[in-house]
């Protein structure tokens, strides 16, 4: 009976080797997130402004998002270390939660905690990788985008304690001014932001297009503008629809209009990529 317990675990990669490995890992993990933590609680003032709570929001959706490439795809477990699938996902879900947290309650320490459990994270990912074990594409993409989020919550709600006791103000200078006049909210984007967008946009073509197999120099330009230009208009048509009955309720534009479609066009470019990252990783 014995041997048959021990053959179940076995079948699934789950051997005393890789649970040290895992819990090894798991160390590495809390040690960095507690470091990193009470570095930023002695070093650091963290403002609980309107930035923080959007960075505890695109963070959510960034782990939904690699939830759903792992239940999918099976993107999780680094090949040659199986048993961390076990481990991660129960991770992913504790930061997610953690954020959830961070978006609803906004206190200073909270917000020092979830940026400092995403840093144990990338450092993980970075020791798995060193062990010469594969790191699943999702996985990659997740570190980088979570990497840019830290950079933008630290630039616009973090100041160190001597920057703060030393400012002319007890405000971080990224905080809203309450005096500030408010835009009327318009139907369409300005041109900065249309840039942005189409420029994005074709390179994210340029990119799929590689992942197909394709080299640089033989990418057609029809192509590329082709899916560049479906792109946008599955956005405009996605964000039309509550943009529209927005103002039929409420009479006005949208809030945030902008920033609701450059969260629309990630979901859709993320629909557009996933796929071509995944038969890349075939041809492997």
């Amino acid at each position: 009976m014995l041997d048959g317990f021990t053959e179940f675990f076995v079948d699934r990669g789950i051997t005393l080797a890789a649970l040290g490995a895992a819990y090894l890992l798991f160390l590495g993990n809390l040690v960095a997130g507690v470091a990193c933590f009470i570095g930023s609680r002695s070093w650091l003032v963290v403002s609980p402004n309107r930035a923080a709570k959007h960075y505890a929001l695109y963070v959510i959706m960034v782990l939904v998002s690699l939830s759903l490439a792992t239940v999918l795809e099976n993107e999780l477990a680094p090949r040659g270390l199986v048993t961390l699938q076990y481990a991660t996902l129960p991770h992913i879900l504790a930061l997610t939660m953690l954020h959830v947290w961070v978006y609803y309650e906004q206190e200073p320490w909270l917000i020092a905690l979830g940026g400092s459990a995403n840093v144990g994270a990338g450092v993980t990912i970075g020791i798995t990788a060193a062990l010469g074990h594969q790191i699943p594409i999702a996985q990659w993409l997740t570190l980088a985008g979570i990497g840019a989020l830290l950079a933008y919550v630290a630039y616009y709600s973090v100041s160190t304690k001597r920057g703060f006791v030393n400012a002319t103000s007890i405000y971080l200078s990224s905080k809203e001014a309450r005096d500030e006049r408010v835009v009327p909210q318009t139907p369409w984007l300005g041109l900065m932001q249309w840039s942005a967008l189409i420029g994005a946009s074709i390179v994210l073509a340029t990119a799929n297009a590689m992942l197909r197999g394709s080299e640089l120099s033989d990418i057609p330009a029809v192509a590329v503008a082709t899916q560049s230009t479906f792109m946008l208009t599955v956005t405009a048509l996605v964000c039309a629809v509550p943009a529209g009955i927005y103002w039929l309720t409420h009479r006005h534009w949208m809030p945030e209009l902008t920033r609701f479609v450059w969260l629309v066009w990630l979901v859709v470019g993320f629909a557009f990529t996933y796929g071509n990252i995944l038969s890349s990783l075939g041809r492997v």
